[in-house]
């Protein structure tokens, strides 16, 4: 946990991204880490303020990254250098009576950089079919008792549980979920259109990782990724790194889906043990025995990107015409009203957490605040 300060700090020379305009030449100030005002022209005089001249960059929401996995403290400390704030610990398929321990012991680790802000359960009640890098012999169907003991035991630290609603059970699931304020998500799945519009009844609101690992289109089976297109009661999650998902995609997915549920994740593994995984046509990937078997030992398959929040919304701009506002919207506010701290992070605004990155017009990243804490700073 970051040492709090409670120096009042002002930015000033920013063209600050608010939800429907850019306001050049602002001034922002912070007070007890929240943000107090901001404006154009004259700026307020505060005795000992710490001043950041942006220097004509952009002022942002910090980013809200949902879907990210790696060893906590790297991933604080590495995403924070390009404007992620906050982030959700993604924990895949594994020993499901491993999992409170797990999260307890990462609640322990001393963040420096972006706040862990929860945890995001990617499994493992996942279709096999659908695992890809995931271990299948940790997969299993809905344990409704178990998943009860353990949201009681980890306290509302589980903001996102990733499942696939052909399974048996998962109405109970979904229901539990609810009742604990869990954000039921669809992914892994090879659901039909029609098992998934019942999962969306039931109250399922999340796509995990929108056209990765789930039933695609066709003409008479549209499956899970037409229910995301069409069905905007459902979020969804893209990874925009033009290789996990094709540029055609994301137009296809801004196109038809409203604005504010359109939730851009990295999914990155950059912060993991790459022992296992090798860098392949820009993604990450690890060796697939069933794919090496099959490919004379050429079998890899996707594990994770070595995205950014930041490139994420470049790429948004650059590969679907979306505003530099839209594209900002996606990656602060939208994930931040996923999880429901709509309320006080994702955007300026008076009040608001402090949490805001500093970058230029070519995307490069200048300085990040996290609670109101300066952690990353080039702009000296």
């Amino acid at each position: 946990m970051l040492k709090k300060s409670s120096q009042s700090i002002i930015i000033d020379n920013a063209e600050i991204i608010l939800t429907d305009k850019v306001m050049d030449k602002a001034w922002l100030l912070i007070e007890n880490n929240k943000i107090k005002s901001f404006g154009q022209g004259t700026k307020p005089k505060i005795l000992n303020a710490l001043r950041i001249n942006a220097q004509g960059c952009y002022l942002s929401p910090g980013f809200i990254d949902l879907h990210i996995h790696g060893q906590i403290d790297k991933i604080s400390n590495l995403q924070v250098k390009t404007g992620t704030t906050g982030f959700l610990m993604t924990l895949h398929a594994g020993d499901f009576n491993c999992f409170e321990k797990k999260i307890k012991q990462l609640k322990q680790i001393n963040l420096l950089g972006a706040a862990c802000l929860g945890f995001n359960l990617e499994g493992p009640f996942i279709n096999k079919d659908m695992a890809g890098a995931q271990p299948k012999h940790f997969i299993q169907a809905p344990d409704i008792p178990g998943m009860q003991a353990l949201l009681k035991q980890t306290n509302n630290d589980i903001k996102i549980i990733t499942f696939a609603c052909e399974l048996k059970g998962t109405d109970k699931f979904i229901k539990l979920l609810k009742k604990h304020a869990v954000v039921p998500a669809l992914g892994h799945s090879n659901a039909t259109y029609e098992q998934s519009l019942k999962a969306i009844y039931l109250g399922a609101s999340h796509a995990t990782h929108c056209f990765n690992r789930m039933s695609g289109i066709s003409a008479r089976n549209p499956g899970l990724s037409t229910q995301v297109l069409v069905n905007n009661n459902l979020s969804a999650e893209i990874i925009a790194d033009g290789h996990h998902v094709h540029p055609a995609l994301l137009k296809l997915l801004v196109k038809n889906k409203l604005l504010e549920k359109i939730v851009l994740v990295t999914d990155s593994v950059a912060a993991m043990d790459k022992r296992t995984l090798k860098i392949i046509s820009g993604v990450y990937r690890m060796e697939d025995p069933a794919l090496n078997r099959a490919c004379s030992g050429a079998g890899y398959i996707i594990a994770g990107s070595k995205l950014t929040m930041l490139q994420a919304v470049k790429n948004m701009v650059y590969l679907t015409d979306v505003k530099l506002l839209s594209a900002v919207q996606m990656a602060s506010a939208n994930p931040a009203g996923v999880i429901g701290l709509a309320q006080r992070k994702g955007k300026i605004a008076n009040g608001y957490d402090a949490d805001l990155v500093i970058f230029d017009q070519k995307f490069k990243c200048w300085a990040t605040i996290v609670d109101g804490q300066v952690v990353f700073n080039k702009l000296l």
